[in-house]
């Protein structure tokens, strides 16, 4: 079964002294490539979370948002704001200015991040879980929808190449009971182009199998359709008849539409 790259998965979690959201995106890529936009995560999570998505997704570029409101979430230093406010006032009323009360909060020490206890973290875990297959679920659902295209596209290919195969036996056939000499021997060894159809039809059955594994590689797709890319382009150079051109140059659009298919699954 083909698996899609594209998904979209969301949770969230609330209780009397939390409240948790999470959305989790993917996308198309080579490798996998996770950007965090949350909170700020502690080391240990944050590397838990990594291992768990890499692992479940396997590739794509991932875009994961979490936030969280908690009452615990931030630390009031009141004694240095005191302190600091009481300096405020002084140099107003010495140089007679009004200064800007705002600038407090720049001061890191007046709020600072209280990292979230180990109860919080299972939730952003749990909740994350949800997310996850949610988003693996729109992978399926999509990844089934490509798959139909890509049987679609498949299924030409193989009949372009049982014509095409065809039209060789019946054009070779022909000379031989035109006339049976050397030259016309020699002609169609020059234009035979059954080992090239062989090995287009092995490399098809290929992709059919691999569809049909658990063990799927949208890679190793890609390099059996390279492949066949290649034999047809000897067979359009070694057999010069239209009829043969025609669904020689199909095959090799629906192994292009192949790939970009592709482009789109695990």
């Amino acid at each position: 079964m083909l698996v899609s790259m594209t998904g979209f998965g969301s949770s969230s979690y609330e209780d009397s002294n939390i409240s948790i959201n999470i959305e989790l995106k993917s996308f198309n890529s080579r490798y996998f490539e996770l950007n965090t936009r949350s909170f700020d995560l502690s080391g240990p999570l944050e590397h838990k979370i990594r291992k768990y998505l890499k692992k479940q997704l396997i590739r794509g570029a991932v875009t994961l948002l979490i936030k969280v409101d908690s009452k615990d979430t931030f630390k009031f230093n009141s004694q240095k704001t005191s302190s600091i406010l009481k300096v405020y006032k002084e140099i107003e009323k010495k140089f007679d200015i009004d200064l800007n009360y705002s600038q407090l909060l720049r001061n890191s020490d007046i709020l600072s991040y209280v990292p979230h206890n180990n109860s919080i973290q299972k939730k952003i875990f749990s909740s994350l879980k949800i997310a996850t297959k949610e988003l693996i679920d729109m992978r399926n659902e999509e990844g089934a929808l490509i798959e139909k295209e890509f049987l679609r596209y498949l299924d030409i290919a193989k009949k372009d190449l049982l014509k095409i195969e065809k039209v060789q036996e019946k054009v070779h056939a022909s000379k031989v009971n035109l006339k049976s000499n050397n030259d016309i021997i020699d002609e169609i060894e020059k234009t035979d182009i059954s080992e090239e159809i062989d090995r287009v039809n092995s490399h098809l059955n290929q992709i059919s199998q691999s569809i049909n594994s658990k063990q799927l590689s949208g890679k190793k797709i890609n390099f059996i359709l390279q492949e066949i890319n290649r034999e047809s382009n000897t067979i359009l150079s070694k057999f010069l008849d239209k009829r043969v051109s025609k669904h020689a140059i199909s095959l090799k659009m629906q192994a292009e539409k192949l790939r970009e298919q592709i482009g789109n699954i695990l």
